[in-house]
């Protein structure tokens, strides 16, 4: 039996949603499954869809890590200067720090959770996303203004965007090239 350590937070209640409210999150559509408040501060869950060909630009999340769990389509995300292809049941965990980038090389709108640790970044989402409607698809085109505030707002949450990556870029080189997604 394995010794697991004790925690410093607790959760204090069953949180049960049974349908998240949906928002455009400039380029895709999602919704916040479990905010930072609702898991004792240790993560958040949310949910996104993108359309075919639409991408998430290149940027670089200084407080948290990332983690992807496709459920459907295809999800091509870029970490660093390594390329993986994930497909239903394929997970990808992205450091902080780390440049990163996300596009959906599939022919369907794909479907994907993203699990953010620490939590922080829904917050970031609640004061950028637009309200969609309850069975709205992806966009299909990028909008034609930025969702509400994302560029303004992106580095007071330790988001940066495009170049201004920390120095790290280039240096998360995988030991293990089965991992990358060419040899599928």
């Amino acid at each position: 039996m394995h010794d697991t350590p004790d925690l410093p937070y607790r959760v204090s209640s069953v949180k049960y949603q049974p349908k998240s409210h949906r928002y455009y999150f400039d380029v895709g559509i999602g919704s916040i499954c479990l905010s930072g408040g609702e898991t004792g501060g240790t993560y958040c869950l949310l949910e996104a869809g993108l359309a075919p060909g639409m991408s998430v630009p290149r940027h670089t999340h200084t407080r948290e890590d990332e983690a992807y769990f496709v459920l459907t389509g295809e999800l091509e995300v870029t970490v660093g200067d390594d390329l993986f292809i994930l497909r239903p049941g394929d997970s990808l965990m992205a450091p902080r720090d780390i440049p990163h980038q996300l596009r959906n090389s599939g022919s369907v709108e794909n479907h994907y959770l993203l699990v953010f640790s620490p939590p922080g970044f829904e917050e970031f989402l609640r004061l950028t996303a637009v309200p969609a409607p309850d069975n709205a698809a992806a966009p299909t085109k990028p909008p034609a203004i930025s969702v509400q505030n994302v560029q303004e707002l992106a580095t007071d949450f330790g988001i940066l965007f495009g170049s201004e990556g920390p120095a790290t870029l280039g240096q998360n080189k995988k030991g293990d090239e089965a991992h990358r997604s060419e040899g599928r």
